[in-house]
């Protein structure tokens, strides 16, 4: 092996060690303005209807990381954390945004907040403290686990009667009703921002 081609073979081996270096720190928000332990987020805050207290979201920052980077959710009343709990990694739409839907309590059914957007909904039941993320299973609107692992299940006897595995199927108020959009989170020049539904939006 001739010294030029040792020279060569270093400088290569230099370039994939900086390479290497750069990405991991991009990874971890060094060289994009977050903390050393994780990338940048943005935090959206929305005050509920009926007193169902503050919803807060905490939402990747960086477009082309968001989808391997988890989304968190919390809905705060009185003081207390009702709702805490990561959600499945996904981009927030340019166009249509992620958008907030309030279902007004009916009797002992509700209430309910909806995010809704192209990655997948999330619903937030505020009376049972619980998140799911609605999906479909044999055809059947279904919830499961809000997070990046989703899976439903469930199995049939000779009659019919489904008994549940994993998740439960989507019933009752919040199966009927989209809501009353409550706005939008959408990019724009300055990252994430809470847009309140015009009056006369659907």
């Amino acid at each position: 092996m001739t010294r030029r081609t040792r020279v060569w073979l270093g400088m290569i081996a230099l370039a994939v060690v900086l390479g290497t270096a750069a990405l991991a720190a991009v990874r971890v928000g060094a060289l994009t303005g977050g903390s050393s332990l994780e990338p940048p987020r943005e935090t959206i805050t929305v005050d509920l209807p009926e007193r169902g207290g503050r919803l807060v979201l905490d939402l990747p920052s960086v477009a082309w990381l968001a989808p391997h980077q988890a989304r968190h959710v919390t809905v705060q009343r009185a003081g207390q954390d009702i709702i805490d709990t990561p959600l499945f990694p996904a981009a927030v739409d340019r166009d249509e945004g992620l958008a907030l839907y309030w279902i007004g309590a009916e009797g002992r059914d509700g209430p309910y907040v909806r995010l809704a957007d192209p990655g997948g909904n999330v619903l937030l039941d505020l009376r049972r403290f619980h998140a799911w993320r609605e999906t479909t299973h044999g055809g059947q609107p279904w919830l499961v686990a809000p997070t990046d692992v989703s899976a439903a299940g469930s199995v049939a006897d000779d009659s019919g009667t489904l008994t549940m595995i994993i998740g439960r199927p989507l019933a009752g108020l919040a199966a009927k009703e989209t809501g009353v959009l409550l706005g939008r989170v959408r990019p724009d020049a300055e990252g994430l921002a809470w847009h309140p539904a015009a009056r006369d939006e659907p």
